[in-house]
């Protein structure tokens, strides 16, 4: 094997060692805990583009190590078809009679149809088409302080998946800051953020897995076990996770650990892995898409925006990244 051959070989194995390893534990988080029907379709695409790219690396990859990447990729394939198989709706069985029409249907008028707001949850309203009962949903908000106290007072439920979407200029604050937050909060199994702009997210600790696309300009505070971030830029990362976190696609995102003012009480004790992997830099060389934040860049504890009589538009001016 000539040495720029050994060298490829070498950058790729340990690739998609991380990429096999961070792909396994997704399903088995998402075996154990759940999740939504996205997640299952994201994780599909990311196993499809390691068998593409184990494909393309046959030219210098020896024929041992291409047999034993295919063989762990199967294994992720069949684990992810038989979850699919798990999470997919059961048909319900009923015995059908054949009725006559009627011979006008009826109209709903107007007054009847129900507004449906931005932030639902499943336990009270029905869930939007694709997502599980146990997912509650925040989307479509602009220059807007929003917390626990947004959702109506019945949404405490045992587990839930997270969705964040399509927000612009708001200030996101999911953390408990009384007692009776900390005994009513949701219990975040999953995070799902697509399309957010210009935003500040406060979230607590969340048992599952964080999944990010499409973030910018923003700053996001959170716990989770495993974090990957796609086709973002511009955005500060404070976390607390205990797997390497996972970028794609991504620039200029900088991280740090978890702000220790934010901690509530009964947080449990949560990673402090800051050894980021930049997936579209799989050379030996650092990634230039991301950075830890110096020390004189980070948020101080009385700057962090957690009341909710803040103007948020002055807020975001002076916390987030620069343009």
């Amino acid at each position: 094997m000539s040495e720029t051959n050994q060298s490829l070989t070498q950058a790729f194995y340990a690739y998609f060692q991380a990429a096999h390893s961070e792909l396994g534990n997704c399903l088995e988080s998402y075996t154990l805990n759940g999740c939504a029907p996205e997640a299952l379709d994201q994780l599909s695409l990311d196993i499809a583009k390691l068998r593409k790219e184990l494909t393309e690396a046959t030219s210098f990859l020896p024929s041992y190590d291409q047999r034993q990447c295919d063989i762990k990729l199967k294994e992720l394939e069949e684990s992810l078809q038989k979850l699919r198989t798990v999470s997919a709706p059961k048909p319900k069985f009923t015995f059908k009679r054949k009725v006559n029409k009627p011979s006008i249907s009826p109209i709903l008028s107007n007054s009847t149809q129900e507004h449906v707001p931005n932030m639902l949850l499943s336990s009270n309203i029905s869930a939007p088409a694709g997502l599980p009962s146990t997912t509650f949903s925040l989307s479509g908000y602009s220059h807007e302080y929003l917390t626990f106290s947004s959702f109506p007072a019945s949404t405490a439920i045992d587990a839930s998946d997270l969705v964040i979407s399509d927000l612009d200029h708001c200030v996101v604050n999911l953390l408990p800051s009384t007692p009776a937050d900390l005994q009513s909060k949701l219990k975040i199994t999953a995070l799902h953020a697509r399309n957010v702009r210009n935003c500040i997210l406060l979230l607590p600790q969340i048992e599952g897995s964080a999944l990010l696309h499409d973030l910018s300009r923003c700053v996001i505070v959170l716990g989770c076990h495993q974090y990957r971030m796609h086709t973002s830029s511009q955005t500060d990362v404070y976390i607390a996770v205990s797997s390497k976190p996972i970028i794609e696609h991504c620039t200029n995102i900088r991280f740090s650990l978890y702000p220790a003012p934010l901690r509530s009480a009964d947080t449990n004790p949560m990673g402090n892995n800051l050894s980021v992997q930049d997936f579209s830099h799989i050379r030996p060389t650092p990634s230039p898409n991301w950075a830890l934040l110096a020390e004189n860049e980070l948020i101080r504890e009385g700057e962090w925006p957690v009341h909710r009589d803040v103007d948020v538009d002055e807020v975001l001016r002076n916390l987030l990244p620069s343009a």
